[in-house]
């Protein structure tokens, strides 16, 4: 069991890979009976038939000790039991994680207890696209974890997400699907729209691209986007205005792209999407708003060195600490 779990967190790529194989075993027995197996049970049945068929074996065996080897028809018979057994043992673990959500270590609520979940944590300079159990696509970008159920079920389908996804929600207007984040809720049917939201950064920005959005923050606050708007807090009120550059939402095709964007705001784009840190000691126009485009295969150097010699922003980097400073 343990090295089934450490195989599972190895890596994004194994926890995809397990979780179509749970998917493809669990759509063949329900649910809420997976969630009352008992795996100590199932392994007391599997013991009992493995020491019956070592009694028999070694009755058969006994006769044949004058050649010490077991007759062909008792080894097969072995070798079967064995192979049952690797599959027995696979399922029980199945079962375990599906039980526990031990391999993702996710706590949730009494009524999600049954769930196990999928985390994606992307790295500096990365971008990652999946389809989920109900065939959504999400793109979750750089320096974000993401986590989503192997498997939907009840009346919603929810996510949970720190840091910025863009979603093509499959459409079920009698599931809504909802994205969880520290800051506020999305709730959709059937969209197309991109979520801004780090834990360890300010901004909160929910852009609606296709069909209809429902966003509320912890505090009550609840509005609805239309097509080609977006929601953004500022301050802590939570505002909607037309979305002025679809192309800022192309970070899933490497590209990032700002239009009128305050200077701290493209700053804070780079460092999210570099995984280096930003330090602004000072700048001489804080509201300059800038407009670019930058590849993120080009790299952190090239777009400071362009801001540079484009805005005369200064900046230093300090090699102890990795870190880039804003001088001016």
């Amino acid at each position: 069991m343990r090295e089934l779990k450490a195989w599972v967190n190895g890596s994004a790529e194994n926890k995809r890979y397990f979780q179509q194989k749970l998917d493809a075993w669990t759509a063949d027995i329900n649910t809420a009976q997976s969630h009352y197996f008992n795996k100590e049970q199932a392994y007391l049945r599997f013991k009992e038939r493995v020491d019956r068929a070592k009694n028999i074996i070694n009755s058969t065996g006994a006769e044949a000790s004058d050649r010490h080897t077991l007759p062909l028809r008792s080894k097969r018979g072995y070798y079967r039991i064995a192979s049952y057994a690797a599959v027995l043992l696979v399922l029980i673990g199945i079962v375990y994680f599906i039980k526990t959500g031990a391999f993702t270590g996710a706590g949730h609520q009494a009524d999600k207890a049954s769930l196990s979940f999928i985390e994606i944590k992307v790295p500096a300079g990365s971008r990652e696209q999946f389809t989920l159990p109900d065939k959504t696509v999400v793109w979750v970008n750089a320096g974000s974890v993401f986590k989503y159920p192997a498997g939907f079920s009840g009346k919603t389908r929810e996510v949970y997400l720190n840091g910025e996804g863009y979603f093509q929600v499959a459409k079920d207007a009698t599931h809504p699907f909802i994205v969880n984040t520290t800051k506020g809720n999305i709730t959709v049917t059937g969209t197309t729209f991109n979520v801004y939201a780090y834990d360890t950064k300010p901004r909160f920005v929910t852009a609606l691209l296709e069909g209809h959005v429902h966003v509320n923050t912890p505090d009550g606050q609840v509005v609805n986007l239309l097509p080609s708007q977006k929601a953004e807090l500022k301050g802590t009120r939570l505002n909607i205005s037309p979305i002025s550059d679809p192309d800022e939402y192309r970070w899933m095709e490497g590209l990032i792209c700002f239009e009128n964007q305050r200077i701290t705001d493209v700053l804070e784009n780079l460092e999210n999407t570099f995984g280096q840190k930003i330090i602004i000691r000072h700048l001489a126009e804080p509201d300059l708003l800038l407009t670019g485009k930058f590849r993120v295969s080009d790299g952190l150097d090239y777009a400071l060195k362009v801001l540079s010699e484009s805005y005369d922003m200064k900046y230093k980097k300090d090699t102890a600490s990795k870190s880039y400073i804003i001088l001016n």
